[in-house]
């Protein structure tokens, strides 16, 4: 009966009910240049938005159709909501002048009219279609997370004991990418009532198995106790769902961690794969590679993460990432920057107080070296160099040896 009143809803002009997941309409991207024939290109940057939204399968993504129907007209962005049965708008507009173009983004909170998100992207055009691929790329890259933040805000008024499987995820989100331990426990509560609610959601079962690698990665857990089960529940969420980049990603991140850096980097190129904006897979590429001596390569990737999601909640974790790409490379001093201003974003992020201490111990900076190093064992009591042989995610065992002298330097034992 629902379904046959949403239909006569749709039929009749009404307004339609939200759907019981995010939701979001692309409109048409507004040609600001007054030359029709650069349409074009506005509308191609939308059309393929919506077409790369529609791959994340937690969202619901209106069709092209029917967000086309507000071509050219000066719609409410409210009325727009409420007529499609969306919680988000994504509006925006191009202006090209001689050999530039400028494309502006905004994505909106229908029910509040917030702006959640703003961004504006000024390109030479040089290749017309490379610059709309480029610019559609970091637009998806960036409303990904934030969707995720503002789906958090929305629902945080709401005691967990009446969130759906969805909603205990989405509030598990932001304790799933810091590397602190605490938010790595407040994680694993919402993720097992998630399951508890739902024991077929994917997305539930493979981040906790994320959580449970970052312990062995933080050292506050006995990898040999954790990334077997990680490595299940990362498996049982591909099983679920292959076409899922979140899975892929998950097996990624523990087989990076149990220091397996092939089967890590293949799981990874298959995340972005399903999903070339998928910043956070970019980031733990370039881990993977820093991880392996690889720096160059990893590097990359971490730079492509920053560019295409640059104010997001991993940004701390890009720069320690970028910081051990350059440990890797052999260049010291960019290493030791890159770690310190990933603390200072991130004053509890073990695992860079445990590389800022290294490194800075290499660089011969020995007050840096035993203040990070104090941080570091604050975090991970356990720490030894022993620890640091035996679990450490570095692969080669004489870059191991080389991030171990750092830290025997700093006063670790």
């Amino acid at each position: 009966m629902a379904k046959l009143e949403l239909v006569a809803s749709a039929v009749s002009g009404g307004n339609l009910p939200l759907p019981d997941k995010p939701s979001i309409a692309v409109l048409p991207f507004q040609n600001m240049s007054g030359d029709r024939d650069q349409e074009f290109f506005g509308d191609g940057i939308s059309e393929d938005i919506i077409t790369a939204l529609s791959k994340l399968h937690w969202l619901f993504v209106i069709a092209r159709n029917s967000t086309f129907a507000y071509k050219g007209k000066s719609a409410d962005i409210r009325q727009v909501a409420r007529e499609l049965g969306v919680h988000y708008v994504l509006e925006g507009s191009v202006r090209k002048a001689g050999d530039r173009i400028r494309v502006t983004a905004q994505l909106i909170e229908a029910a509040s009219g917030t702006h959640v998100w703003a961004e504006r992207y000024d390109r030479a055009v040089s290749d017309i279609f490379a610059v709309q691929d480029e610019i559609t790329g970091s637009v998806v890259g960036s409303l990904e997370p934030q969707l995720y933040a503002a789906e958090n805000v929305r629902l945080r008024k709401r005691p967990t004991e009446s969130l759906d499987a969805w909603g205990c995820v989405v509030r598990a989100m932001p304790y799933v990418w810091t590397w602190v331990a605490g938010d790595n426990k407040v994680g694993v509560s919402l993720l097992k009532r998630a399951i508890e609610i739902d024991p077929e959601y994917a997305r539930a079962i493979g981040l906790l198995g994320w959580l449970y690698a970052a312990r062995a990665h933080l050292g506050v857990a006995e990898p040999s106790e954790v990334l077997d089960g990680a490595l299940s529940l990362g498996q049982r969420a591909l099983d679920q769902d292959n076409d899922d980049p979140w899975a892929h990603l998950v097996l990624g991140y523990v087989h990076m961690v149990a220091r397996r850096p092939k089967p890590a980097r293949e799981a990874l190129t298959e995340a972005i794969e399903r999903n070339p904006s998928f910043a956070m897979a970019h980031m733990i590429l370039g881990s993977s590679y820093g991880y392996a001596g690889m720096g160059a390569e990893g590097a990359r990737h971490a730079e492509l993460a920053m560019r295409l999601s640059p104010r997001d909640t991993i940004q701390a974790a890009v720069l320690s990432t970028i910081g051990t790409c350059h440990f890797a490379a052999g260049r010291i001093a960019e290493a030791v920057e890159f770690q310190h201003r990933a603390v200072q974003l991130r004053r509890n992020f073990g695992t860079a107080w445990r590389s800022l201490a290294a490194v800075a111990g290499l660089s011969g900076d020995l007050a840096l070296a035993a203040s990070a190093l104090a941080e570091a064992l604050r975090i991970q009591p356990n720490l030894t160099l022993d620890w640091i042989e035996r679990y450490h995610p570095i692969a080669p065992a004489e870059l191991r040896a080389l991030y171990a002298e750092g830290l025997r330097r700093a006063g670790l034992s």
